[in-house]
């Protein structure tokens, strides 16, 4: 048994949770707006500052990076030297000095696809691997970003927004690419001079400051010859031709559909007046004038 007083106290309270309070939730999406400004600002401000080196896009992959170049020299040394090698099909990490002051890496040389030289960054498989993650956080964060972008503006056409996640997302690849090409040949180089072998250290920074230089240059001839502008408009000459060429298509298809039924239709009269008198034609030649006079002369 449910007591008066406790029933109605049970259906305030059921009340209360569910209840949605205007004041608050428009309170939440003005945070909401007012947060995603700051990530928006954050990131121009970003690539403002930096000369278009660095936003919130490419900044997690170049952190990755340093963490990894923090280790490997954590673990050989900031005078630790290393280069690859290719033997008999296969290519080798060789590391310089002594093995000893090392805690993981305790061998001279090894298969470039060995885990351990994997988990610290070097080697062909582990700079594609790098390559590939850094790639997909750059794409994400890009669409991300431009599409925040495009809701905060009241001006902003979807040919913009497009415009602006495909010369975001090349100009990331192309420096990533650049970033993981100056490491493969800082390597190799590495491995040609051994007798003066390079620094660790100088071929992970130098793969990082490559990737950001090439990423600056891009920003900067993006801006000089405005290929967003010019992607933009191309994207919204391309996006009216193909619906006005939707619209013909719609045009054509809606023209053949009323001269196939009207040549249907048409075909249908014929064929009744071809069987109509067939059928007269049968009955006066077969049942005689009389039936036929029954028939169709009453």
């Amino acid at each position: 048994m449910v007591y008066p007083l406790a029933e109605q106290r049970l259906a305030q309270q059921h009340s209360a949770a569910h209840d949605v309070n205007p004041v608050q939730d428009e309170a939440i999406a003005v945070s909401l707006e007012a947060f995603a400004q700051a990530i928006v600002d954050a990131h121009q401000g970003m690539a403002l500052m930096t000369g278009g080196a660095l936003d919130l896009a490419t900044l997690p992959g170049t952190l990755l990076d340093s963490r990894s170049g923090h280790q490997l020299l954590k673990e050989i040394g900031i005078k630790g030297r290393y280069y690859t090698k290719i033997a008999n099909g296969k290519t080798y990490v060789i590391f310089k000095g002594y093995p000893a002051v090392r805690e993981v890496l305790k061998g001279t040389r090894y298969l470039s696809s060995s885990p351990k030289v994997v988990a610290f960054g070097i080697g062909p498989e582990a700079i594609r691997a790098g390559g590939r993650a850094n790639a997909v956080i750059m794409i994400t964060c890009y669409v991300a970003l431009d599409i925040m972008q495009f809701i905060m503006s009241d001006t902003q056409l979807y040919s913009e927004l497009f415009a602006n996640i495909i010369v975001d997302v090349a100009i990331g690849a192309v420096a990533i690419g650049a970033g993981m090409a100056a490491a493969a040949a800082g390597a190799l180089l590495a491995g040609a001079i051994t007798t003066v072998a390079i620094p660790a250290l100088a071929i992970t920074a130098g793969a990082i400051v490559v990737g950001m230089a090439v990423g600056m240059a891009l920003g900067q001839l993006d801006k000089m010859f405005g290929l967003r502008e010019k992607l933009s408009a191309a994207l919204r000459w391309t996006g009216e031709a193909v619906e006005r060429g939707l619209q013909k298509t719609g045009q054509v298809i809606r023209e053949a559909q009323v001269s196939m039924r009207q040549k249907v239709e048409e075909l249908e009269r014929r064929s009744n007046r071809f069987f109509y008198d067939l059928e007269r034609e049968t009955i006066w030649h077969f049942g005689g004038s009389d039936l036929y006079n029954q028939i169709y002369r009453r």
